[in-house]
């Protein structure tokens, strides 16, 4: 016997969903590639870790986590509303936290333009331009886990107020047992081959059938004429 399983379609509309959930995946992978490459140089020249970075990796890394975990309940059991707004907030404290060190830290860095009238060297602009992409980087996470708390209180709002899903109800309600298995295949396979076959209406059993008694009537509409299809005893006498 095959056995086949389903899930209950997603109440977050694709779109927006999927959107907003690659743009925080992306955003933290890059946050934590440059965040991997600022601290693989600050410790090999012996210079001590900003603890904004320690931070900024920590929301980065979370927010990865969390994208790949929801991703998967989101494939196999379907994702609710609660959840994906409890993996959301806790990232997005981490993110707010690390924006404000962020912009209170290299606030110099970021307003000031990447020519060589402030920073000299071609090294310099391009340490100048990977700090405005860290910082940009940033925004645009946090924004993205802002877009997605929104969804979530939007589509529970919307669960709430249709009501719950009560997947045995309307099996319940015609008298059958939601649990019987057979039952649900038979269904299942009559359903799979489109009705076919002759199905009759008002077929006349042998003690009603008799002179004048009404023809078989087809499910197509067609009706034998009673004269063809009534039987007469006395006429064999």
């Amino acid at each position: 016997m095959r056995s086949r399983t389903s899930v209950k379609p997603s109440d977050y509309p694709p779109l927006p969903f999927h959107g907003i959930r690659s743009i925080i995946f992306l955003s933290s992978l890059v946050v934590a590639i440059i965040l991997a490459i600022f601290i693989y140089h600050l410790r090999a020249d012996g210079f001590k870790l900003p603890y904004v970075y320690l931070v900024l990796l920590l929301s980065s890394v979370l927010s990865l986590i969390t994208i790949t975990t929801t991703a998967l309940v989101n494939c196999t059991c379907r994702l609710s509303p609660k959840l994906s707004l409890f993996t959301n907030i806790l990232p997005l404290i981490i993110w707010l936290v690390a924006l404000g060190l962020l912009a209170y830290s290299m606030s110099g860095t970021i307003l000031t333009a990447c020519t060589t009238e402030y920073w000299a060297t071609a090294t310099g602009i391009s340490v100048c331009r990977t700090y405005k992409a860290l910082f940009a980087f940033t925004v645009l996470s946090t924004l993205g886990h802002l877009l997605a708390i929104v969804l979530d209180v939007v589509v529970r709002r919307r669960q709430t107020r249709l009501g719950a899903y009560d997947p045995m109800a309307s099996t319940a309600a015609l008298g059958e047992d939601p649990w019987d298995v057979k039952l649900a295949e038979r269904r299942d396979s009559v359903a799979g081959r489109g009705g076919g076959g002759a199905h009759y209406d008002d077929v006349p059993t042998g003690a009603g059938a008799g002179a004048g008694a009404p023809g078989v009537r087809f499910q197509s509409g067609y009706q034998h004429p009673a004269e063809r299809t009534g039987y007469d005893p006395a006429a064999y006498r």
